[in-house]
């Protein structure tokens, strides 16, 4: 297992919600690569559907597609498991 950590902000609409922190949980195995986790639902997110795919796009432009599998409001969190690959962290010079 491995964790990555990227800065960005989800794509809602056509438009970025405000910058946050998510952390992935990247699990191999069988040849596949899979990632999951949660999210502290950005203001903008309250009220879509599970069904359907969201883009959280990296600060450096990278994007990470998601499905969200549960919206848990009383708490404010979203759980998630990517879509195709998972963006390497690039460390800063």
């Amino acid at each position: 297992m491995e964790i990555r950590d990227f800065t960005g902000a989800f794509v809602v609409d056509g438009r970025e919600t405000d910058r946050m922190d998510l952390r992935v949980l990247i699990t191999s195995g069988g040849g596949e690569t899979f990632g999951s986790g949660s999210f502290r639902v950005p203001a903008a997110m309250i009220g879509l559907e599970t069904s359907g795919p969201v883009t959280f796009r990296c600060a450096d432009g990278q994007e990470i597609n998601m499905t969200v599998r549960e919206f848990d409001m009383t708490h404010g969190v979203a759980y998630f498991l990517t879509l195709g690959s998972v963006p390497e962290v690039r460390k800063r010079a």
